[in-house]
């Protein structure tokens, strides 16, 4: 059991598959509060995709930061403006935290920092190279590019990135580079009951409730 304070980064890898459950702390309950965050996604290279599964907790206090031209950035994965974080991936990646609260008006240069790029706002809309960008919708940046960002109403922007992949299929929760690992996969999980481990999946210790699949698509 791990819990997640606000900075800090859990990444959990499926590899050849893993139950994991959620759940709100117990003096959390009854509690009111605010969430506010986001959950990616990673795809691994396929030759990892039946590796044993992992987890990390990384807290926030580990998350290297820096201000860069008035905007507070945190290296959450991957390197850039000097800085690396210490989580793990199996694949270049890249994941900045962008802040641009802490100085009005402030402009930051893009690095070229991963082969391919992409930024998104979390709350309000920015610029880029004084062309609008909405919040909520992510906008791909030329390879090779160093574009500058503005938010003129400030906010929080993340830039993701990494080296290509390929293409992948996905299913609900399950994730593969071959559509017939994901056929296996929902077989897997049909057989699989919240009260005994079989089909390669375990149960969480001291969890009694259980997610079953989906309808299946034709």
């Amino acid at each position: 059991m791990q819990r997640i304070e606000p900075g800090a980064i859990n990444l959990l890898t499926a590899g050849r598959g893993i139950v994991h459950s959620e759940r709100t702390p117990k003096d959390l309950l009854g509690v009111e509060r605010r969430s506010h965050g986001l959950q990616l996604w990673l795809a691994v290279p396929a030759e990892r995709e039946e590796d044993r599964p992992g987890f990390q907790h990384v807290p926030g206090a580990e998350i290297p930061a820096r201000e860069v031209d008035g905007v507070l950035v945190r290296v959450l994965i991957g390197s850039a403006f000097g800085l690396s974080s210490p989580v793990r991936t199996l694949s270049p990646t890249l994941y900045l935290d962008l802040n641009f609260e802490i100085a009005s008006g402030a402009a930051l240069r893009i690095p070229d920092a991963a082969e391919e790029r992409a930024l998104y706002s979390v709350d309000h809309d920015f610029e880029l190279d004084g062309e609008r960008v909405p919040a909520h919708a992510m906008i791909l940046l030329e390879a090779g590019s160093e574009p500058l960002l503005t938010a003129p109403r400030g906010g929080r922007i993340v830039l993701v990135g990494g080296t290509p992949l390929g293409h992948r299929f996905m299913v609900w929760n399950f994730v593969s580079s071959r559509k017939e690992r994901i056929v296996q996969a929902q077989n897997d999980w049909e057989a699989f009951t919240s009260k005994a481990a079989t089909a390669g999946f375990e149960r969480v210790p001291g969890e009694t409730e259980f997610i079953p699949l989906p309808p299946r698509r034709p």
